[in-house]
C-alpha cells in the first residue's frame, strides 16, 4: 500500500479527507471538523434517516465541492485526518 499524500505536502490546510459512498459514485470531500453521524427519527412517518454534519470545505483544490447528498442512499461513509 501507497503513503497517503498529506495536506502540508501539497501545500493545503490539515483536514479530514471524507469519502462518500453513493450507488454508482464516490465522492471525495474535506472537512475542517472531523464528521459526525446524526441520527434523527422522523415523527411523520417513524422513519430512522442520517445525515452527515461536518464544516464542509469548498475550496475544490480540496476535493469535490458539496452541494446536496442524498444521505439515506450512501452505501458507506469514511474518513482520515490529512496533517
Amino acid at each position: 500500500m501507497t503513503k497517503p499524500i498529506t495536506a502540508s505536502a501539497v501545500g493545503l490546510k490539515p483536514h479530514w479527507k471524507v469519502r462518500v459512498v453513493l450507488p454508482n459514485a464516490l465522492l471525495h470531500l474535506a472537512s475542517t471538523t472531523e464528521p459526525r453521524i446524526e441520527k434523527h427519527i422522523d415523527p411523520a412517518s417513524g422513519q430512522l434517516t442520517r445525515r452527515v454534519l461536518a464544516d464542509w470545505i469548498s475550496d475544490h483544490e480540496y476535493g469535490d465541492t458539496f452541494g446536496f447528498i442524498d444521505w439515506p442512499s450512501a452505501t458507506g461513509i469514511t474518513w482520515r485526518w490529512s496533517p
